[in-house]
């Protein structure tokens, strides 16, 4: 196995990083101007959807591959073949499932989609099942050349596809074509990939039973705690749709993405540290890394932050239309969001690396419970902003959370650990200046 180079693989996560964050943005722009509230929030919650459906279908596997590669050495060959069994299976229970059971269902009496979009949201869940799976197999198998590849490559497609081709669209079908759009592209991408990573293994069919029951044994710990974070970052936007309406679901998504911006901007540290972390035996080491991440996803959420603050509400009425203005507004009152979510992320990142402990299970469950009660209590009364205070609260809970256990039961370990000293500062610039090198250099 080729020796993780943690500084490496961050410049290469951080460049992808970065070129999607400006699709995103360019794309979330685009869209939101063009389509406005209303119709944007159709749009979002489509993908609120298949955040909490696919999940499902995987089981967590997905996460347990770079624990299984790095740390138990399976083979990938073996790891792949039982994924595409289950891809081909689980399209077609999917397909039956949006065309035929979706649109009886109580859920979805006021959700009114044409059949296609709904078929296509079933094809776009289990694509972005197999795309996760390939995403993690290239990194367990400390390919990050080809992680980094995949993770823009959808959205910078999506982008270049979108623009010159939307203006051809009657105005009563862009939403329904922006979504079949991105729906062809992850396809598209999933196939390119799957070639890619077949010709890097060598491929051959491989089905192992018991490594089949062993990866969902492992992964169904990740899939539980992952399930609930997903649940309880998204909880507010259904709720909010349940009690309000699509435009409002608009409105506040756009100051959801920006808080999903930044911490796609600290997860590019999270998903590397993640293969690092599952490398280590010793958690003084790890937590050594962990305190100088820390430093650095701090400053860069104090930087966005401020940035936000100075201009964002002129910002957002300038790019978006006055239609958005509250976004700004609901924006602040997401700032503990930011803090709680990117330094919670990673915490939890480094207990998955542990063998996915039983405790991050039912972390998530008091923050997501709290965050729906305060939900359904303030969002009659405060709309879009009771959202933005019950994920604020939920949110920093969680850490909190997580940092109680881990550190109650590992007495031998201090939360002073996690403390920063004085000569943490210029290591973490350092790394900050190492990374930044590569990530140029990766991106010439």
């Amino acid at each position: 196995m080729t020796k993780i180079n943690l500084k490496k693989n961050l410049a290469f996560s951080s460049s992808s990083q970065v070129i999607t964050i400006v699709a995103s943005f360019v794309i979330n722009w685009f869209l939101a101007r063009t389509l406005g509230p209303e119709l944007r929030g159709k749009y979002v919650y489509l993908f609120a959807i298949n955040s909490i459906v696919w999940m499902m279908l995987d089981l967590g596997v997905a996460k347990s591959f770079t624990y299984s590669i790095q740390h138990d050495k399976i083979n990938p060959r073996k790891l792949y073949s039982y994924s595409l069994a289950f891809f081909s299976i689980s399209l077609l229970f999917s397909i039956v499932f949006f065309a035929l059971v979706y649109p009886k269902l109580p859920i979805s009496r006021d959700i009114i989609y044409p059949k296609y979009i709904l078929i296509a949201l079933g094809i776009y869940i289990v694509s972005f099942q197999l795309f996760t799976r390939l995403k993690f197999l290239f990194i367990g198998l400390n390919q990050i050349k080809e992680y980094a590849f995949i993770s823009f490559l959808p959205t910078v497609a999506f982008l270049f596809l979108l623009l010159p081709t939307y203006w051809l669209i009657p105005q009563g079908w862009k939403m329904e074509y922006a979504y079949a759009l991105n729906v062809s592209t992850i396809v598209i991408c999933v196939l390119i990939f799957h070639f890619r990573l077949t010709k890097i293994i060598k491929y051959k069919w491989i089905i192992d039973i018991s490594l089949v029951k062993h990866s969902y044994a492992l992964g169904f710990k990740a899939f539980l705690s992952e399930y609930l974070i997903i649940l309880m970052t998204r909880i507010d936007q259904f709720i909010l749709k349940a009690i309000g309406t699509f435009s409002q679901l608009g409105v506040y998504t756009l100051s959801v993405n920006y808080v999903d911006m930044i911490n796609t901007v600290c997860n590019m540290f999270g998903i590397v540290l993640l293969t690092k972390f599952s490398s280590l035996s010793d958690d003084n080491e790890a937590l050594l890394i962990l305190r100088k991440i820390f430093i650095l996803i701090n400053v860069i959420n104090i930087i966005c932050i401020l940035v936000m603050v100075v201009v964002g509400k002129y910002f957002i009425i300038y790019m978006y239309g006055a239609a958005y203005k509250d976004a700004y507004w609901s924006f602040l009152l997401l700032i503990p969001a930011v803090f709680g979510l990117t330094m919670g992320a990673l915490f939890n990142t480094f207990l998955w690396s542990k063998g996915f402990p039983i405790f991050t299970i039912i972390a998530p469950i008091a923050p997501l419970i709290i965050k729906s009660l305060v939900s359904y209590f303030l969002i009659p009364r405060f709309s879009i902003f009771g959202t933005a205070i019950a994920s604020s609260i939920a949110y920093v809970l969680w850490f909190l959370i997580l940092l109680a256990w881990y550190f109650s039961t590992h007495p031998e370990k201090k939360i002073t650990q996690l403390i920063p000293h004085k000569q943490d500062f210029h290591d973490a610039y350092i790394l900050f200046i190492q990374a930044k090198t590569k990530l140029l250099l990766s991106i010439g």
